[in-house]
């Protein structure tokens, strides 16, 4: 594995950009963090970050960014207590076996997970759904469809180290109908339950790198306030359309990656 600052810099600016969009559009952040610590290193000649590595800082940061922006949306109204303590323990559950079962994971098996959840996020925020016309407190919910989303994504998310909370933003929003903006702060505090179960999972399989983990925290501390602080001033289909692209472009680099090395 690289060392020297060369990693340390390219891994705090790698987390400023993803934490500052965790913020702005409720993600964890690993949908952004992974495709630049994966990429960013070999294209600057600093040399590659192991992948399971990867996944283990993309987990510290959904942590660090999570809590903060699900505060902060909180504040804002935008969160639904409901949903996370309906989705968020179940998640956990599983995202911490599925952060065990990564260590013996083919790299390319993850990388191509990676790829499948960010395909399916990006077609649920793009195909059309009819939202609920109603605030936080007077949701309807389906409870075992809410139940076994929490289950399937957390698992996988566990997996690949992303906590798949973009994912529950599609989901929410396509398959429960939740308000856009409302998603995206549930997301971050279902998220937050099943990355803190993962990187359990990580930590007792030797997939964290203590020094390059606090760096990633101390970054997401900073920057996810200030994306969150950027979304409740956007419009929300704005900002689910850039959340979209984002995954999007992510998914076909990883693609690429899983196929052809």
């Amino acid at each position: 594995m690289p060392t020297g600052y060369g990693t340390e810099i390219v891994t705090a600016l790698s987390a400023l950009v993803a934490s500052f969009l965790s913020g702005l559009l409720g993600i964890g952040g690993g949908v952004v963090l992974t495709p630049l610590l994966l990429y960013l290193p070999p294209a600057l000649g600093i040399g590659a970050l192991p992948v399971k590595i990867i996944t283990g800082l993309t987990i510290v940061q959904a942590i660090s960014g999570s809590v903060l922006g699900a505060f902060r949306h909180r504040s804002y109204g935008n969160v639904s207590m409901r949903l996370v303590l309906l989705m968020g323990p179940t998640g956990a559950a599983a995202s911490l076996a599925g952060a065990l079962l990564s260590r013996d994971v083919n790299d390319r098996v993850l990388l191509g997970i990676f790829a499948l959840l960010a395909f399916a996020t990006a077609a649920m925020l793009l195909l059309p759904a009819e939202p609920q016309q109603s605030g936080t407190d007077d949701l309807h919910l389906n409870v075992p469809l809410a139940v076994g989303i929490s289950i399937v994504l957390g698992f996988l998310g566990g997996m690949v180290g992303i906590g798949a909370i973009a994912t529950i933003i599609g989901a929410l929003v396509y398959l429960l109908r939740v308000p856009p903006r409302i998603a995206i702060g549930t997301s971050l505090g279902i998220g937050m339950f099943a990355a803190v179960a993962a990187l359990i999972g990580k930590a007792a399989t030797a997939q964290i790198d203590p020094p390059l983990a606090s760096i990633v925290a101390i970054v997401a501390l900073l920057a996810s306030p200030v994306g969150a602080w950027v979304s409740i001033r956007t419009q929300p289909q704005v900002l689910i359309r850039i959340l979209a692209v984002v995954v999007i472009i992510a998914a076909l680099r990883m693609v690429a990656t899983a196929v052809f090395g």
